[in-house]
């Protein structure tokens, strides 16, 4: 928490923050099992829904353990992937949880052809069904098939009668939660057909899980004013995405990787092509047999904060930029072809995080320069680029609290798939009376504000609300 003053207002601002990492598998990463939670979270509780049919009273139950939570679907986070030859590969590049289990709720033995099945009558946009892994005693485990409508499979699965974890996943999220409709009943053990068992009674029940929608962050373009020997390098959408647009990159918290519990994320860059073979030339590409090179000079935000770069398959930073930096030297390459003679500069590298360690509103200052030794007298071809700047967003926190007469403002780095709410309290303590005094403000990924008309002239304090949407 950071307190700030001015006259007879003393302001607070209060933060939280949400986590999501993703990436792709490539052959340095770690190969990992799939975890019970999602990502690498092997400590979540099963969650059971319990089948059990009452004979006496003619009635099918399909109960859902509600004590334990909501499951959360969680992707395995950079640097860590599944073996291409298991079953279970086919929850790469899925947010995935195996948290969820039809379980016997007691014993009872369904009529003579019959056999319980599952049907699934609704579900979110997106979301993926998978018979497997099963209990953790199966051997072999299950085999992890499309069931309830995934890939083109039946809305119907015959249920085996014991402990049935299954995996559900979704690929790309756009929203934070996600939910699907079954119906547990007696059909034909062979067909799933109920014609011959309509005098048994069914089941509905709702599954529910959250997930951090994806929300890519722009894709930083870098190339050069011109080809000759001398010209800059440049920026090529820094309209678009440096600070002067007040666009924000936001990092959230990480609960898995080598970087958790910081804020993590990517911030896509490419050097565009200046040849066919990776999809250009596209205008305002640099010189062949150039290498583009980013350097991050300088580093303004929260006090003790500072800024990590994680290549794929890091376990440990690769270096560290402290905040009040200002003449950094620390580089990382663009081009995939390290400056090769008479090679297309393009490069497009997957895998790479950066991480911040406080939450804030931070400002990265950096500068593209060509490492090659192809130009004149064996040196580069291209002169550095001028000196940019980003806002990076770590978590939810107010940048700044500002009075102005019978009104204070907050701004803050806004954020796609959120809406944010300003609140205001007389005084901290065990239960405040927060009151809502502006919003809600659909949030976007640039910097944002939102402003108490009427504050009040005593003491007042300040924070932000966010809920989905």
């Amino acid at each position: 928490m950071k307190t700030t003053s001015h006259n007879s207002l003393r302001l607070l601002c209060l933060a939280a923050a949400a986590a999501l990492a993703t990436g792709n598998a490539r052959a340095q990463d770690i190969l990992v099992r799939p975890a019970r939670g999602g990502g690498l979270d092997t400590n979540s509780p099963m969650i059971h829904v319990d089948i059990f049919y009452d004979y006496q009273a003619n009635q099918m139950y399909a109960t859902v353990d509600t004590s334990q939570g909501i499951p959360k679907l969680t992707p395995l986070p950079p640097g860590y992937a599944f073996d291409s030859r298991s079953n279970y590969y086919v929850l790469s590049g899925t947010a995935y949880s195996l948290q969820y289990a039809w379980n016997p709720g007691g014993v009872f033995t369904p009529p003579e052809g019959a056999a319980v099945w599952i049907q699934c009558l609704n579900a979110s946009p997106g979301l993926e069904n998978y018979d497997g892994p099963g209990n953790k005693m199966e051997n072999p485990p299950r085999p992890y098939t499309p069931i309830f409508g995934t890939a083109g499979s039946s809305m119907k699965w015959s249920w085996y009668g014991r402990m049935a974890h299954n995996a559900y996943a979704v690929r790309h999220p756009t929203t934070n939660v996600l939910s699907a409709g079954y119906r547990v009943y007696f059909g034909d053990a062979q067909t799933g057909a109920r014609d011959t068992f309509t005098n048994y009674t069914d089941a509905t029940v709702t599954l529910t899980w959250t997930v951090d929608p994806m929300v890519e962050p722009p894709t930083f373009l870098f190339g050069a004013v011109g080809q000759t020997p001398g010209a800059s390098l440049c920026f090529l959408n820094a309209d678009q995405c440096a600070s002067r647009s007040e666009s924000v990159v936001n990092l959230r918290q990480a609960t898995s990787g080598p970087w958790a519990p910081q804020f993590a994320g990517c911030l896509p860059m490419v050097a565009v092509a200046a040849t066919a073979t990776n999809g250009g030339p596209v205008t305002d590409h640099a010189a062949l047999g150039s290498c583009l090179e980013l350097e991050l000079v300088s580093l303004a935000g929260p006090s003790g904060g500072g800024l990590n770069f994680w290549e794929a398959g890091d376990t440990q930073a690769r270096f560290n930029l402290p905040v009040g930096e200002v003449a950094g030297t620390n580089r990382f390459c663009l081009s995939e072809s390290r400056g090769a003679a008479g090679a297309d500069p393009y490069g497009r590298i997957q895998g790479r995080r950066f991480s911040l360690n406080q939450p804030g509103l931070y400002c990265l200052g950096f500068r593209l320069v060509d490492d090659s030794t192809n130009g004149p007298g064996g040196g580069p071809i291209h002169a550095p680029s001028e000196l940019y700047h980003v806002y990076l967003q770590a978590g939810l926190t107010m940048a700044s609290l500002t009075p102005q007469g019978p009104s204070v403002t907050a701004s803050f780095g806004g954020e796609l798939g959120r809406s944010f709410y300003l609140e205001r309290a007389p005084a901290l303590g065990p239960t405040p009376p927060w009151h809502t005094v502006a919003g809600p403000l659909t949030g976007a990924s640039r910097l944002q504000t939102l402003t108490d008309s009427a504050a009040a002239s005593a003491q007042s304090f300040y924070r932000l609300r966010v809920t989905v949407p």
